[in-house]
């Protein structure tokens, strides 16, 4: 019976722990052709995964689109990759498009040798979350988030 009981209380303590913290990607900051590689870094990095962003965008207007059909997304696009925002996500301030929020990032694949990225809107995580920020182009997870 002692016995029961010892086991009864170890694994109530492995119920009670809290879960880990999620480490979700966080990325503030003015994007424009310049330092677009950022959002592109962390699309890369972030495949599948939540990630918050806090951006505003200033971009030409030859190489960015609003659809007025369909899907209404924003598009904004370079010689190497392309960025889509479902409606909804972002807002027109300024000659700029201000995106706020949780996403998950989606491939839409490689089409033309231009990479598509999509940012499909998230609910704001309910659990705990730890946000790092990484400001670069490079596409080699952090090494706490490595498979």
């Amino acid at each position: 019976m002692r016995q029961l009981t010892s086991i009864a209380l170890v694994l109530s303590l492995f119920v009670a722990m809290p879960a880990s913290a999620a480490t979700i990607e966080f990325l503030q900051s003015p994007i424009d052709p310049d330092n677009v590689g950022w959002l592109a870094g962390l699309a890369c990095r972030n495949l599948d995964r939540l990630v918050h962003l806090d951006i505003s965008v200033t971009w030409p207007s030859k190489a960015a689109d609003i659809e007025t059909d369909g899907y209404r997304r924003l598009v904004f696009w370079n010689e190497t990759d392309e960025y889509l925002f479902a409606r909804g996500t972002f807002k027109t301030v300024d000659d700029k498009y201000v995106i706020n929020g949780y996403f998950r990032v989606r491939s839409g694949g490689i089409h033309q040798g231009i990479v598509s990225n999509y940012f499909e809107k998230a609910k704001t995580p309910g659990a705990k979350v730890v946000e790092t920020q990484r400001r670069n182009a490079d596409c080699t997870p952090a090494r706490n988030e490595r498979g």
